[in-house]
């Protein structure tokens, strides 16, 4: 079991009466019941109804790369009863990958609390990789541009965006190959038909424990504790960082009072041995930032992502 320090009432006691929820609480999921977005908002659903005093209902809004569930809470009325509980993926990159939206996902949220982070991870078929690091492989490419290829689950996806910026840095030219999925690109992979894909944790760790792939790296500024054998990208690439995270987000212009509460007991919640279990079996790490630091994260990667989108040209339809 891994620690996580927090405070877990940042306010004093008069602060959190300054606003209570006087009817239900919807809490939007952009995606189908059964990933991990979804597993961790119900996680996080009953134990904060309880706190609040109020039930918390789950709607899982899928469609438009999230966009669906984003144009429901930025047309909500800025009270705290309608939340999104998303990736930031959504927040920072859809700005930059939709040409035509109703909404700005870029400026009409922000974040209350983080739930967890879960970075990527750079797989490799070891028959066509035989490379024993990422630093080996970057020379290979830098040898044969273009010939490496890449898998991600889906055009303009986060892991998609993660090998750009990879490609980019490391000044590198490798092929990807988009596919509709993790599963189809795992299988593709493993049969040899690309050389690489990039993937979360969850859905490649049977394979990497097979052997019938191989980690070469993990898209976290730092090792990842599920694999700590495994290097971050950026112990070859000073600074990159292509880690998701999953949380509730609000309407920008939500009453201090209203997110000061939601803070507070959210993070009660998330920080509990329970929640902290559901993590640990779900390869995902806490990530206790205070608001102000995530707003701040949340703006930079809004900048970081739109000069990786606009460079590689990626459009999302």
């Amino acid at each position: 079991m891994f620690r996580r320090s927090l405070l877990l009432s940042a306010l004093p006691l008069a602060a959190h009466a300054q606003w209570a929820p006087d009817r239900p609480l919807r809490m939007i999921v952009p995606f189908a019941a059964g990933g991990i977005t979804d597993i961790l908002a119900r996680a996080t659903a009953e134990p904060l109804a309880a706190r609040l005093g109020q039930p918390v209902v789950v709607e899982n809004r899928p469609g438009g790369g999230g966009n669906v569930a984003g144009e429901i809470v930025a047309r909500a009325a800025p009270d705290g009863l309608v939340l999104l509980f998303a990736s930031q993926g959504m927040v920072v990159m859809n700005a930059a990958l939709y040409a035509q939206l109703s909404y700005d996902p870029a400026n009409d949220f922000v974040p209350v609390a983080v739930a967890a982070r879960q970075p990527n991870v750079i797989v490799a078929n070891p028959r066509l990789v035989p490379d024993a690091s990422l630093g080996v492989l970057f020379e290979r490419a830098r040898r044969e541009p273009g010939r490496i290829t890449y898998g991600s689950p889906a055009a303009a996806s986060f892991a998609h965006m993660s090998g750009e910026r990879m490609r980019f840095q490391a000044g590198v030219d490798i092929t990807h190959v988009p596919y509709r999925g993790s599963a189809p690109m795992l299988t593709d992979l493993i049969a040899g038909n690309i050389a690489l894909g990039i993937d979360a944790i969850g859905t490649s760790m049977p394979h990497i424990r097979a052997g019938t792939l191989r980690a070469l790296a993990v898209t976290s500024p730092e090792r990842f504790r599920a694999l700590p054998d495994v290097p971050a990208v950026a112990e070859f690439l000073p600074g990159y960082d292509a880690n998701a995270w999953y949380g509730a987000f609000a309407r920008r212009d939500t009453p201090e009072p209203v997110l000061a509460r939601l803070d507070a007991e959210l993070r009660a919640v998330m920080g509990s041995p329970a929640f902290m279990r559901l993590l640990e079996e779900r390869q995902a790490d806490p990530m206790p930032d205070a608001r102000p630091a995530l707003l701040a994260r949340m703006r930079e990667e809004q900048r970081i992502w739109r000069e990786v989108i606009q460079r590689s040209g990626a459009r999302a339809e």
